[in-house]
């Protein structure tokens, strides 16, 4: 059992019981006991109430729904329309870039856009007339190459013709003996001229419908990449990105809060974050929780929260979160690690206009907790040989007090404080809380000033 130590105030407790019984002697109320008399024994009147097992940590007090403002944009800042402290809502202007620069890009950009479409326009125009002359040409065999080469072939045809005749007539002069051998030879080698001007005439016809048709090739490869050039809408997107840049000169509020930080100064190129915008009303604030006690924190768990600026106020508060894996551990002084601890995230659920971002909080997780139930100092209680547990009542008899044992079931406790519970125990009555040294039917004169009653609070 824990036992109970005396300090300055159990010294002058002390003292004015003495004085007490000294007053009492005199008036000869307890001069036949004074002997057998117990003074400066400190009682309780015991109540039912809640006894709560919590653990104290610190942190810091944050906004659960933050954002911070960034620009991807270099121009300088021409206007700040917020200071750190503003109340904004969603769109609300923060502040505004010089878009002169970007203003004459974009001038630039719609000309050569304009420019590039309507040569697009034009080529795609001439390249379709070039595609439709070239089909036409082809299915109808026609073009200057063609054309010509056809006109050759007709007249190498007619040659070649006139030249059977004639080398016939010569033939059937020799057979008949009335044409010598030399003129038939003659006659022979015009008709091989005559057959080989013809064969040349229909290759060159072949070649020339070849060419028709390969400039037809020509002609649709170079339509379909003017359609294709026609269609492309990158200077379109260039400058509809120059544009996009214009809108985003104007910073806007991303969120409903208050404006927490502000780095935007009119002149100076953004860099990092210009300002950071954070609900004040959603506050949370995050701690960290020794092992030995991080396996009591659930989810829902109850906290208090003081600060030194809110003064005595407990304000409610809730764990939301608790880290599945330890934080990193930290090398101490001597380069041993600290304590290993766990992150916990606390929700603020009650409402103090005092508690700010960014203030020292000390909380008060409740790691268990009993309501309506009677709980007495832990040193109260008294170990039977047998291990059963007892605590002294004080009955009043006159002026004096007599102790009595009452059996009691000890049950949750903490560091300080016990739940008791048996049938001997009644609302209000005298209880000792300093029993050392005590046993029951003892005489006892309760201290002058008495320990107050214990409010269960941990």
């Amino acid at each position: 059992m824990k036992k109970s130590r005396f300090g300055r105030r159990g010294i002058l407790i002390a003292a004015v019981s003495a004085a007490v019984v000294l007053v009492l002697v005199a008036a000869g109320i307890v001069s036949s006991r004074a002997g057998s008399t117990k003074t400066n024994v400190t009682c309780m009147t015991l109540k039912k109430t809640t006894l709560r097992d919590s653990v104290s940590v610190t942190g810091t007090v944050r906004s659960g729904s933050s954002a911070y403002i960034y620009t991807t944009l270099t121009a300088p800042v021409q206007k700040v329309s917020v200071s750190v402290g503003d109340s904004v809502k969603k769109g609300d202007v923060l502040a505004v870039l010089d878009t002169a620069s970007l203003e004459a890009d974009i001038r630039q950009q719609e000309y050569a856009a304009k420019s590039a479409d309507s040569s697009a326009g034009l080529t795609l125009d001439k390249a379709r007339s070039d595609y439709e002359n070239a089909l036409y040409q082809y299915n109808n065999e026609m073009g200057t190459e063609l054309t010509s080469a056809k006109a050759n072939l007709d007249s190498a045809e007619s040659a070649l013709s006139a030249e059977k005749q004639a080398y016939a007539a010569v033939k059937a002069a020799f057979q008949s003996g009335k044409a010598a051998r030399k003129d038939l030879d003659a006659e022979k080698a015009k008709l091989d001229q005559a057959q080989s001007a013809r064969d040349s005439a229909e290759r060159a016809v072949a070649s020339a419908r070849n060419q028709s048709q390969q400039n037809l090739k020509a002609a649709k490869n170079a339509y379909d990449l003017a359609a294709v050039k026609n269609a492309d809408k990158s200077g379109d997107v260039a400058l509809e990105k120059l544009r996009r840049q214009l809108r985003q000169s104007v910073i806007t509020a991303p969120r409903d809060g208050t404006v927490t930080q502000s780095s935007a100064a009119v002149g100076d190129v953004p860099k990092g974050a210009l300002f950071k915008i954070e609900d004040t009303s959603d506050l949370v604030v995050d701690a960290d929780v020794k092992e030995v006690d991080i396996a009591k924190v659930k989810a829902g768990s109850p906290v208090t929260i003081t600060t030194d600026a809110t003064g005595s106020d407990q304000i409610a508060g809730e764990v939301t979160r608790v880290a599945p894996a330890a934080t990193e551990a930290a090398a101490g002084v001597s380069g041993a690690p600290t304590d290993v601890t766990f992150g916990v995230k606390i929700r603020v659920t009650g409402k103090n206009p005092g508690l700010k971002i960014g203030m020292k909080a000390k909380l008060a997780i409740v790691l268990e907790q009993k309501q309506n139930i009677f709980v007495v100092p832990y040193d109260s209680l008294v170990e039977k040989p047998n291990g059963s547990y007892v605590i002294y009542g004080a009955q009043k008899e006159g002026t004096l007090y007599k102790t009595v044992e009452v059996p009691v079931t000890a049950g949750m406790e903490t560091d300080v404080s016990v739940e008791v519970s048996g049938p001997g125990l009644k609302e209000g009555m005298q209880v000792v809380t300093s029993p050392d040294g005590l046993s029951g039917g003892e005489t006892i004169l309760p201290s002058a000033s008495s320990v107050p009653s214990v409010s269960g609070e941990e």
